[in-house]
């Protein structure tokens, strides 16, 4: 298929990109910067930047942009980024509401007004504060900011192109998974030494791992049982306080306190509301569907995640990209051994010394010399 995503560059978008490719899909990319996806999207791609649909007529991959089956739009401002400031609150509607209508007017200027799929992220702060009771794709939203956000983000997705194209919006819980996201920020609150409990820590934390919600959107751009609001998040959520509790044993951290709401509502002002609500969330539909979760459980989610690497005490830290050059010419260029040099972080200080044979090939030995300090 030929997918146009947004949110590209993001720390789910990154994964998903990578998986669609892997299933031979064809990605034309959304984003502010073209340079920047290059950089970070580990997959073929091609990208257009926003600025530049101003004017399709002159848009040099204006083809590109022809014939697209499915849509997934993941663009917007993470809600924890800062503190919610009224100026930070209509960031948070505008690059969610306002990239969902430029998204529509590309698709109708470039004649793609019936695609096989529109895909929209939302949120399960669509729920609103709900204490114990058990969430599933029925219960109406609720009042408060997100909700409301998230009702209007849905709403620009069900009311958008013809009717004959499936809409499926995921309600996303917390997403978990390595070198990014919310775990991220947790760990290096955790890494010293001290795990905090936010508030009574009776509320419900409900989440999902990364490669399970990459997996849902694969599912969902190609499977037509998918359709309207999903659930995605784990079918055994935890509350606040339990998973603090797990987390802080997997990183060692010796010391868990109480952040009460008050001082919670004093740093983080309005934002502290979206920390402290519960909302228990069941993904009835996907179980209806027969969704199978890699990662159903937080113990084993968190084991898969963090790896050995915790346990030993030390840190890994991943990255990949695409390099956009035929096969042929990147592997001349890795097969010769004097490029690990130029690829290195020069505080290594790395030299190859000799190899065992002209051209690496299977069984090559090379000799070579690091330093630190």
């Amino acid at each position: 298929m030929k997918v146009l995503i947004t949110g590209a560059t993001g720390f789910v978008g990154r994964k998903l990109c990578k998986a669609l490719a892997g299933q031979g899909h064809n990605l034309i990319i959304l984003t502010r910067s073209r340079k920047t996806a290059q950089e970070v999207i580990p997959a073929p791609h091609i990208a257009i930047e926003w600025e530049e649909t101003k004017d399709l007529n002159s848009l040099a991959q204006f083809e590109a942009l022809k014939g697209i089956d499915a849509v997934i739009h993941l663009a917007g401002e993470s809600v924890g980024a800062q503190r919610w400031t009224p100026r930070f609150k209509e960031k948070l509607r505008s690059s969610r509401l306002r990239t969902a209508d430029s998204l529509i007017q590309i698709l109708e200027k470039s004649g793609n007004t019936k695609p096989k799929v529109m895909l929209s992220a939302s949120g399960i702060g669509y729920y609103g504060d709900c204490g114990d009771e058990v969430l599933d794709e029925s219960h109406g939203p609720g009042r408060d900011f997100l909700a409301k956000l998230s009702l209007d983000w849905e709403g620009k997705l069900f009311n958008a192109s013809s009717i004959e194209t499936r809409k499926v919006a995921l309600r996303i819980g917390i997403v978990l998974g390595p070198c990014g996201g919310a775990l991220e920020q947790m760990i290096s609150a955790f890494s010293t030494g001290v795990a905090a409990v936010l508030g009574n820590g009776k509320q419900w934390f409900s989440w999902i791992h990364i490669d399970d919600l990459v997996s849902i959107i694969s599912e969902a751009v190609q499977n037509e049982a998918y359709r309207g609001p999903i659930n995605a998040c784990s079918p055994h959520p935890l509350t606040q306080k339990e998973f603090t509790r797990k987390l802080a044993q997997r990183l060692h951290s010796w010391i868990t306190v109480s952040a009460p709401g008050f001082m919670l509502r004093l740093m983080q002002g309005e934002f502290a509301s979206s920390l402290l609500s519960s909302q228990r969330i069941s993904p009835k539909r996907l179980l209806e569907l027969g969704f199978k979760f890699e990662h159903p459980r937080i113990d084993e989610a968190l084991n898969d995640i963090l790896g050995q690497s915790y346990s030993k005490g030390f840190d890994e830290y991943l990255s990949q990209c695409w390099i956009a050059k035929p096969i042929e010419e990147v592997f001349d260029f890795f097969s010769k051994a004097k490029n690990l040099e130029t690829i290195t972080p020069p505080l290594l200080h790395f030299q190859i010394l000799s190899q065992s044979t002209p051209e690496i090939q299977k069984g090559t030995l090379i000799d070579y010399r690091l330093r630190l300090h």
